[in-house]
């Protein structure tokens, strides 16, 4: 099990935000990820618009998990209508 950084970026809509949030929760969790830490970072201006956004909410999960299905995470979440973008790093050690 290694420990990963994951930084989702969600529209700034409170409604959007929060279902957002506990979709990308629920995918770590069918991934066997252990969640070890999740961070609020707030709403912010986004460099330039995604999807007709200007705007975007952050949120920032560390997780341990396998390093095959910390692959599968990016796939599992890129539909989900609430997210505007979505990283996933190894984290150092």
């Amino acid at each position: 099990m290694r420990k990963y950084e994951a930084m989702c970026v969600f529209r700034a809509n409170d409604d959007a935000f929060t279902r957002g949030k506990d979709a990308v929760r629920n995918e770590l969790k069918k991934l066997d990820a252990n969640i070890i830490k999740e961070e609020d970072m707030g709403q912010r201006t986004l460099a330039y618009p995604i999807q007709n956004e200007t705007q975007g909410h952050y949120f920032y999960f560390v997780a341990e998990m396998d390093p095959e299905k910390a692959h599968q995470t990016p796939k599992s979440v890129e539909l989900l209508e609430e997210l505007l973008r979505f990283m996933v790093v190894r984290q150092e050690s």
